[in-house]
């Protein structure tokens, strides 16, 4: 059922980026433990003090960030196409084909971090200094094209789809799906009509026949699914979320960046680090909410967690063969 939505690749890819993104994370936090904790061990750790790991662990950070921005975009946009047009114009393999040139368009936009990262003198990973003023340039470039145009991108999107959820609604209250096609529930009612009703049936059999005749043509004309107002509604709430976990990051970065406030108060040292636990935060909320809230992933997960805990929680001692 996954690779049937196309939707779901972007999501699939979506949740890799973040689990790449909090891979390396989680990467960098261990070794800064070891490294604080068991100095004696680690002081010369050829992780910690290697060129390649830095800049390999940043531009892959970056690439995976600036992926999952618009894998956010590309998602929100179909969502909005799949409302209005009421069919599903976008394949499976158009969506493969999107996320692999998104993916090498990443990987080139983001290459140029591997020409300015270089450790400093206290073994941190950080900008050369001769390309201190191309690392501003690219911080502001980078807002705009991470943050500033894709959240326009959003805001038009989300609100256009609410619109048209709500047109839904006000249209088809309390119907669970939007059914732009009666003419199979007719025939069924008057095929199994009793026998007395069949000069009734005769009288409007030309009717009828109409409507049979333009059913082949009404089927053309495809509603939107349960389905796809479900997974739409949800996926609002990735939007949003972007928007709302990216914002305090970027303001930092302009604030600290093109207006020259310094980042040494502790001020802006709590700002810093709570705009960089809100990130971080962005990117667990789309591996997990990927991972629990699809629907399709809740129906496979489920039966599997309980067959898992059947097999080695409940299991009697006695089921379990000896093979040897």
């Amino acid at each position: 059922m996954l690779n049937k939505l196309p939707t779901n690749t972007y999501l699939l890819c979506l949740a890799a980026m973040s689990s790449i993104f909090l891979l390396s994370l989680l990467i960098f936090w261990i070794e800064e433990v070891a490294y604080i904790y068991f100095y004696d061990i680690f002081h010369d750790s050829l992780l910690r003090n290697s060129y390649y790991s830095c800049i390999f662990n940043t531009f892959l950070a970056h690439v995976c960030d600036f992926s999952s921005v618009w894998l956010i975009v590309l998602v929100g946009v179909e969502r909005l196409f799949l409302l209005h047009r009421k069919v599903r114009g976008l394949t499976c393999e158009k969506a493969r084909v999107q996320v692999f040139i998104l993916l090498a368009f990443a990987m080139l936009i983001n290459s140029w971090i591997l020409f300015v990262a270089d450790m400093d003198s206290e073994g941190q990973c950080d900008i050369k200094e001769e390309y201190v003023g191309m690392y501003k340039t690219m911080t502001v470039v980078e807002t705009i094209i991470c943050m500033a145009l894709p959240s326009v991108v959003i805001l038009i999107c989300n609100v256009l789809v609410i619109v048209k959820l709500n047109e839904h609604v006000r249209q088809n209250p309390g119907s669970p799906a939007v059914s732009f096609n009666t003419a199979d529930v007719v025939l069924t009612t008057q095929t199994s009509a009793p026998s007395h009703t069949l000069k009734s049936y005769t009288r409007i059999s030309s009717r009828f026949s109409i409507d049979v005749e333009k059913a082949p043509k009404k089927k053309k004309k495809k509603g939107i699914r349960y389905t796809d107002i479900q997974l739409t509604r949800s996926l609002l709430v990735v939007t949003w979320a972007f928007i709302a976990l990216n914002l305090p990051n970027y303001v930092y970065r302009i604030s600290s960046i093109l207006f020259g406030v310094s980042d040494q108060t502790e001020a802006m040292q709590k700002i810093s680090l709570l705009a960089h636990v809100f990130l971080y935060t962005h990117h667990a909320f789309l591996f997990y909410l990927y991972i629990f809230y699809s629907p399709q992933m809740k129906r496979r997960l489920k039966p599997t967690a309980m067959k898992l805990l059947e097999c080695y929680c409940f299991k009697p001692p006695g089921d379990y063969i000896d093979h040897t």
